[in-house]
């Protein structure tokens, strides 16, 4: 007999976690029954798994849309000097 377990995380963490365990040839399901069996089996979580994508440089849907309103702003003319910039900015 198997059981549901659902959880809530964020959901541009959990974009990110997908990405980075399909680098690894996993899916969420498949991560989450091997870090079970494994706390089940030791009482203790002993396993490594790493990834070689830095998460800081995956594309997110929140990443998309930031692109998208800063394009529509530079279309429409809405943009700053660097100095302004740096003067906004206190450097």
């Amino acid at each position: 007999m198997t059981s549901v377990v659902q959880f809530r995380m964020d959901s541009n963490d959990k974009e990110i976690l997908e990405t980075m365990l399909k680098d690894m040839g996993l899916d969420l399901g498949t991560a989450f029954r091997m870090f079970a069996a494994k706390v089940l089996k030791t009482g203790e979580i002993p396993f490594s798994i790493t990834s070689s994508i830095d998460p800081d440089t995956i594309w997110t849907k929140e990443d998309e849309k930031a692109y998208k309103k800063a394009l529509k702003e530079l279309e429409r003319g809405e943009t700053i000097s660097h100095e302004e910039m740096r003067q906004k900015l206190g450097l």
